[in-house]
């Protein structure tokens, strides 16, 4: 089986990440592994990458599979289509859409480019989605719909901290304070915004924040403007966040729409005790024996959660830790990626 996977670029985010998870997962096991990529050249992948332009096509019947994930890939498969004779095509649908450009741009744009992207997907031989809560959103939309779990491997002895980050945040644990973490591609969708709030509301808890995103000023005016800078400690993007959990009493996810929740999957790898919002895809991923749920924009719920998930975060953090291992690892996504592979070539 020869397989060509399309990415807008190779960055460490989400889809990208779930791509590089397959292509490690698949090696050896097909003939063939290529990735196409549109910009930034920063993530590597153990197989050969190639830059393309939306109006210049590769010779897509190369390959016995297009996988395309993300608007730039599935729009360059939908100008091209003429020009694919053999190879299945197939997309995945990475989150809720809609939601997501109403939150990372505004309500206008996700009316016009929702149904954009959505017709581009029209013509492929299947689509993928990454949750149960995606497939019933869509599954009146294409007649050959299929849900595949995201799977994450994450390398704890893979050494990537920086001693200067450990030192500041271990100056906030010096405090006796609580200390929450989270990590994310900040957005208003991710509902940081939440987690300050929290700390207005309690005066035990300080806020540690890895990423960069069009949200980040507001996330620290806000935190200016109640007077919580000095419990509050921003950082950049880092290459593997994760590896910084230890750190933390407490990891937070507290998003208020997901597709998935790779950075929930990959806190439960850590055996960490963990707080996310009561959204339905959570709901789907993990129970309350292994995660402590809260209501959105509910600051007492938020509260309650983080000191429920202190009392039995070990308890809860090895059921989520065993949960994640056998349900949401890059093998048991690769293989069932596979096994679509072959349903659509046969």
């Amino acid at each position: 089986m020869r397989i060509a996977y399309i990415v807008p670029s190779l960055v460490n985010k989400g889809p990208v990440v779930v791509v590089n998870t397959i292509v490690k997962n698949l090696i050896g096991k097909v003939a063939l592994v290529d990735v196409y990529f549109f910009d930034d050249d920063l993530l590597p992948f153990p197989c050969a990458t190639f830059k393309i332009d939306m109006n210049i096509s590769f010779d897509f019947d190369d390959y016995d599979i297009i996988h395309s994930h993300g608007y730039r890939p599935d729009k360059y498969v939908n100008k091209w289509r003429k020009k694919i004779k053999k190879a299945k095509t197939i997309s995945t649908i990475h989150s809720d859409i809609a939601q997501d450009l109403k939150f990372s741009y505004n309500r206008i744009v996700s009316l016009i480019f929702t149904p954009l992207w959505l017709y581009y997907l029209r013509n492929n031989d299947a689509v993928t989605v990454i949750s149960k809560k995606l497939e019933k959103t869509y599954h009146k939309n294409f007649k050959k719909l299929y849900c595949i779990y995201n799977g994450v491997d994450i390398d704890l002895n893979e050494s990537n901290s920086e001693l200067k980050i450990i030192n500041e945040i271990s100056k906030l644990k010096s405090r006796g304070e609580i200390i929450i973490g989270t990590y994310a591609s900040i957005t208003k969708i991710k509902g940081i915004d939440q987690m300050i709030n929290l700390l207005n509301f309690r005066d035990d808890v300080s806020l540690v924040v890895f990423g960069e995103g069009n949200e980040k000023k507001a996330l620290i005016n806000q935190a200016m403007k109640l007077g919580l800078s000095d419990r509050v400690l921003f950082f950049p993007y880092v290459k593997s966040p994760y590896s910084y959990i230890s750190l933390f009493d407490v990891y937070a996810m507290p998003s208020r729409s997901e597709g998935f929740g790779l950075a929930l999957v990959e806190a439960a790898l850590t055996k960490a005790a963990i707080v996310c919002s009561d959204i339905e895809v959570f709901h789907e991923i993990f129970n309350e024996e292994q995660v402590s749920f809260f209501k959105l924009e509910d600051p007492k719920s938020l509260s309650s959660a983080v000191d429920c998930s202190i009392l039995a975060g070990k308890e809860k953090g090895l059921n989520a830790y065993n949960h994640a291992m056998n349900f949401f690892s890059g093998e048991i996504m690769a293989s069932n990626y596979i096994k679509l592979y072959q349903l659509l070539l046969n």
